[in-house]
């Protein structure tokens, strides 16, 4: 186990953001690295837009993709309950999902190409093998949804249940952006007779602690949103408009999205870490599940020779809604996991220096798995250890 520097890392994590600042990159960040359960660092950087005041600790962000990990434990919940079998066919919890045909986007056309005789499993969904709203077919059909078949989880569920898949399950990695982890929260539902975000107030939020993190901002919570962050076309910073009915691109408030629908912000985020990190058991002392089960999460289920050539020889797979380092040849250590947010929020768990740490900032022009803010992040923490 190796030790952060506290001073280093505070000055490398100032230097970093403050270029960011004043570069452009970002109008604002918000940072939390914890080692062995204790802050070790906490920081608000720039301003809230362009002429807003400086950040404060209360910031909302919109979190899109890191509420996958939220949607997965969830779901490992429910396993652990033995109300859901990671192992199973989808068919034995929702209708469709079966015999699907298989496309491709060829001279600027749909095509299908043939068609999966292998079964979707829960664990495929999660682990980006199941084919389902991936690749160059992803927008094919993701951007025909008219506003009434994304009105709710159960109506794009619905929607993609007889959908083509990228290819036959199992064979193949491809990221599916939202529908895969919608699919897992649908079935939450059903298994628990609750709504989504009934859920996840209840057994994951509440129970931790995190009290700003919902698919249902309130007027205060609205309030104190980022900011979103954009360049125009001419490389020069400028604020997207403000927008209080959607939390995910032109999803409505009404779709609570498995995928990417949550709003939180750092300090909630830092605390479902801790979580992650202990076990399952929050920082209050609240266990929120088995910690036999959580660890199916950061386990390797993609085949490492599903990913491309150069993530293999880092050793980095998919986990179950998380990148897994599988091996000592990456940056962070073996056994670390995280993931990052489309508009550039970034996290992960180090379990052998038992490190949390979280990035929060907003914006249109450089987030998503691979931004350079995420990356960056990553290098000041590994570069702050003794």
């Amino acid at each position: 186990m190796k030790v952060l520097d506290c001073e280093r890392l505070k000055r490398n994590l100032t230097e970093r953001n403050e270029k960011d600042i004043d570069e452009g990159t970002i109008f604002c960040s918000q940072v939390i690295v914890n080692q062995c359960g204790r802050r070790v660092y906490d920081a608000e950087y720039g301003t809230n837009g362009l002429y807003g005041e400086r950040l404060k600790k209360d910031t909302t962000f919109r979190i899109a993709s890191m509420t996958k990990p939220v949607t997965v434990l969830a779901v490992l919940q429910q396993v652990e309950k033995g109300n859901i079998d990671l192992n199973a066919p989808l068919s034995d919890y929702i209708d469709g999902y079966k015999d699907l045909p298989t496309g491709r986007i060829v001279d600027g056309k749909f095509t299908i190409t043939g068609k999966s005789k292998t079964p979707i499993r829960l664990y495929h969904l999660f682990s980006h093998t199941s084919g389902v709203e991936s690749g160059d077919i992803c927008n094919e059909f993701t951007a025909k949804l008219t506003e009434s078949e994304k009105a709710t989880l159960k109506d794009v569920v619905e929607y993609f249940s007889d959908k083509p898949l990228f290819f036959e399950t199992g064979t193949a990695q491809s990221y599916s952006p939202h529908v895969a982890f919608d699919i897992g929260a649908r079935i939450v539902e059903k298994v628990s007779g609750l709504d989504y975000a009934t859920y996840v107030k209840k057994n994951i939020t509440d129970l931790i602690g995190m009290k700003d993190t919902t698919f249902h901002p309130t007027e205060d919570q609205w309030r104190r949103v980022v900011k979103m962050h954009a360049l125009d076309e001419n490389g020069k910073m400028t604020e997207s408009k403000d927008d209080h009915e959607h939390i995910y691109g032109t999803n409505p408030l009404t779709y609570c999205c498995g995928g990417a629908g949550l709003m939180s912000t750092a300090e909630d985020y830092s605390l479902f870490a801790e979580t992650l990190l202990s076990g399952g058991v929050a920082p209050n002392g609240k266990r929120i599940i088995g910690e036999k089960f959580l660890k199916e999460m950061s386990a390797p289920y993609c085949p490492i020779k599903f990913m491309d050539e150069g993530t293999q020889k880092t050793g980095v797979t998919w986990g179950l809604g998380v990148r897994v380092f599988t091996n000592g040849d990456g940056k962070l250590p073996q056994g670390t996991f995280g993931w990052s947010g489309a508009y550039g929020t970034h996290f992960w768990v180090d379990p052998v220096n038992e490190i949390t740490a979280v990035y929060m900032k907003n914006s249109m022009s450089n987030g998503g798995a691979g931004a350079v803010t995420a990356e960056n992040f990553e290098d000041d923490i590994i570069a702050s250890l003794k």
